[in-house]
């Protein structure tokens, strides 16, 4: 060994060797004193029941409660839906449909109701009635000035806690697509003409007339031929004899 520590070379090799070793053990010995350090995107597991929707309970509505949901319906539309009144429109509205404005913003016109020169409700439907949340299909009149004479909407109202029993709009939305039958420039265009022929049916006489002439000459020269051809094939057969009885011997 005092040898082999004597060369020179042996004792650079065993240098960078000692010096190799100590510098991965320090790393490694780094590695399992700090840990992973990075942060874990799964997402972590509840040992909790699994949430499941349940119908709310349904609510029979009496005469008052329609009532009161029609006048409240028909006071937004004729304000709020109309542009008409605003100021008075804000005390119906709930904090959906209040969500996102304010009250200096709501009386410009500039809100989140979606418009409509209304002036009545012409048909409405009970959509579904929950307990203090109801929805209804409705089928707006538009104003006579306006080239709508209708569209469909559901709107939703709610009763809140401090509200008391009154119903508030929580929601107010288009249903279906407006369509030309509720235009009355559309409607009131005069129906589409049939659309006429560009020749009269008598001009087609003539070609077929044309064409039935040819077809009875082609089918009398085929008959026609065909008599010839017989004739000729007896002719021909008489001419050979084919016809006539044999002769009788000689004695």
């Amino acid at each position: 060994m005092r040898g082999r520590l004597s060369s020179p070379r042996f004792r650079r090799r065993l240098f960078w060797s000692v010096g190799s070793l100590t510098i991965v053990g320090a790393a490694t010995a780094g590695a399992v004193v700090v840990g992973n350090t990075g942060e874990s995107n799964k997402t972590p597991l509840f040992d909790r029941p699994a949430w499941v929707y349940r119908e709310p309970a349904r609510m029979k509505l009496t005469a008052e409660d329609r009532e009161e949901l029609f006048q409240t319906s028909s006071h937004f539309i004729q304000t709020a839906v109309a542009r008409k009144h605003l100021d008075s429109a804000w005390e119906l509205l709930g904090p959906e449909m209040r969500a996102g404005q304010t009250r200096k913003s709501w009386d410009t016109g500039f809100n989140n109701v979606i418009p409509f020169p209304a002036v009545g409700i012409a048909t409405w439907d009970i959509l579904y009635a929950y307990k203090g949340d109801v929805a209804i299909d409705l089928g707006v009149v538009g104003d006579k000035h306006s080239d709508w004479a209708g569209k469909t909407f559901t709107i939703e109202l709610k009763r809140y806690k401090g509200h008391g029993n009154h119903w508030l709009v929580a929601s107010w939305v288009p249903k279906g697509i407006g369509g030309a039958g509720q235009v009355k420039s559309v409607a009131a265009e005069p129906p589409l003409k049939p659309p006429k022929a560009p020749l009269d049916p008598k001009w087609l006489l003539a070609p077929m007339s044309i064409f039935g002439l040819l077809f009875v000459t082609l089918v009398s020269w085929a008959i026609r031929g065909a008599v010839k051809q017989r004739r000729a094939a007896r002719r021909y057969a008489k001419l050979l004899g084919y016809g006539s009885s044999s002769s009788s011997n000689p004695s």
